[in-house]
């Protein structure tokens, strides 16, 4: 794996891009029985801008566990990670997602109404009028996602980074924001390395096994052949809101302790 990875400069995208507070719904029917929590998989996207139609798929991911969701995906437009989490509350048909992390770090202030209708795979979301910084104007989009397989199990939600145990002198100012769910996780990272800001994303699968370990399976990630990467890491809930999990990397034993979010 590389621990170095490139800084770009990008427009925040995806619902990032949009106005605090923007409803981006209209008149769609929806669904009126809340969305079951889990794993959701991209099957496509659907964009209508200046009257012109465009469907386009991608490797993204979005779970929503214990009110909280994440996404992340590698966004080919912006040549750089997008990646989000937050709040998410079912109201009459609508998600309202409150991002308070993305890959640039802390947000604060945004609060997105999302049509939610509901299928026998998953779920479409549909936006209206969405906005980017560079002035372009989206009609409409919907995103098709169906549901991943897996099963919850306690270690399902969104955590915070509170303390990360590790050798390497040279790997300063970590955090990183975790969801699990529906069989499934998301990380993302921050950190300086060798005097450089550094940020990573990967999602995957998450089994626990008979012998009750977890195995984490990299899907898409930031790191080099992040897709074939299979870890078994020790994981122990203290209480319902404290999480610490234990691997070896590089020959080297790295354990982590968690706050619920």
């Amino acid at each position: 794996m590389n621990t170095k990875a490139a800084i770009l400069t990008t427009a925040m995208a995806s619902l990032m891009a949009c106005s605090p507070n923007q409803d981006l719904s209209k008149n769609e029917s929806i669904s009126a029985d809340s969305l079951p929590d889990g794993a959701y998989l991209l099957s496509n996207v659907t964009i209508t801008e200046n009257g012109e139609v465009t469907v386009k798929t991608r490797e993204q991911i979005k779970i929503y566990a214990r009110g909280k969701f994440m996404y992340a995906f590698d966004n080919e437009s912006t040549g750089d990670m997008d990646v989000g989490a937050g709040n998410a509350t079912w109201s009459n048909g609508m998600m309202i997602e409150e991002p308070t992390v993305n890959h640039d770090g802390p947000v604060s202030g945004y609060s997105f109404d999302i049509a939610i209708k509901q299928t026998e795979t998953g779920f479409e979301q549909i936006l209206h009028g969405m906005k980017y910084d560079d002035g372009r104007v989206l009609e409409k989009m919907v995103e098709v996602w169906d549901r991943a397989s897996g099963t919850a199990t306690p270690f399902d939600g969104l955590w915070r980074l509170e303390s990360r145990e590790t050798d390497n002198p040279e790997l300063t100012d970590f955090s990183e924001t975790k969801m699990i769910g529906g069989g499934h996780f998301v990380i993302l990272q921050h950190a300086v390395y060798q005097g450089e800001k550094v940020r990573n994303f990967g999602f995957g699968t998450f089994e626990v096994n008979e012998e009750g370990k977890v195995i984490e399976t990299g899907m898409v990630g930031s790191w080099e052949d992040y897709n074939s990467l299979s870890t078994e890491v020790k994981m122990e809930l203290i209480g319902d809101n404290h999480l610490t999990q234990s691997f070896t990397f590089n020959n080297k034993l790295i354990t982590q302790t968690y706050v619920r979010i």
